[in-house]
């Protein structure tokens, strides 16, 4: 997260300047290639949950895409917050989903109407974070509580009518993490941001999911592929 953007070079090297209020120290009981995987997705979830939704204990909050890269994590910070946590996947992601302690929802199977109704008494949830953009944030402005419920999206960049999350008087955020890369203001809260994780992942509340494969510089090009072939289970790492 602190290169590879903005005109800044990549970090497929081994080693890189960097603007130094970006970064934090490394959690004790990660790994290199734990803490390597995480920056990116726990900024996105974090920026979401904590900065925009303010989530805390007692609520009750929905994730969509809960086996992915940024839902996983979301799952795990909601959580250590107090809320009751939902998620949804694919019936093949049920095990890790649960595994992260989410309720889980089969979002082929069940309606946005039916998991309302199954798990809120058709009240709504708290709040919705959206990871998978599309229709799926349409139905998350479906899914919020009425007056009280909060939509955050990090894929909010289709063309989406309001009005199912007007009727409810609900909140939208929108997440844009490479901002801070791009104008160069607020750098300084992506450091704020890994440091307070860290406290998290020292007290076993956070971890990531990466996937087992490992490639190197010589196979870099093969991660890729892997990544936009949208077939890897969890995220990738190059060792360097």
């Amino acid at each position: 997260m602190a290169t590879g953007i903005g005109g800044a070079q990549g970090s497929l090297a081994e080693y890189a300047a960097v603007d130094a209020r970006l970064l934090a120290r490394k959690p004790g009981n990660l790994s290199m290639r734990e803490a390597a995987g995480l920056p990116l997705i726990l900024i996105t979830a974090w920026e979401g949950l904590v900065d925009r939704a303010r989530v805390r204990a007692g609520q009750k909050v929905l994730i969509h895409g809960g086996a992915g890269g940024v839902g996983h994590v979301a799952i795990q910070i909601a959580r250590a917050f107090g809320a009751d946590v939902f998620a949804t996947g694919s019936a093949g992601k049920q095990a890790i989903i649960e595994g992260f302690g989410a309720t889980f929802i089969d979002y082929r199977k069940s309606s946005v109407e039916e998991y309302v109704a199954e798990h809120t008494a058709g009240e709504g949830f708290d709040i919705v974070y959206d990871t998978v953009g599309g229709e799926t944030l349409d139905a998350s402005f479906k899914a919020a509580r009425v007056y009280e419920g909060h939509v955050v999206s990090c894929l909010g960049w289709g063309q989406h009518s309001l009005a199912p999350l007007s009727f409810r008087g609900a909140t939208y955020s929108g997440v844009f993490t490479l901002l801070p890369l791009l104008t160069g203001k607020g750098r300084e809260h992506h450091g704020e941001i890994l440091r307070e994780a860290a406290r998290l992942i020292e007290a076993g509340q956070l971890k990531p999911l990466l996937d087992p494969r490992q490639f190197t510089l010589q196979t870099a090009e093969a991660a890729h592929e892997l990544l936009v072939s949208g077939a890897a289970q969890g995220r990738l790492v190059v060792d360097i």
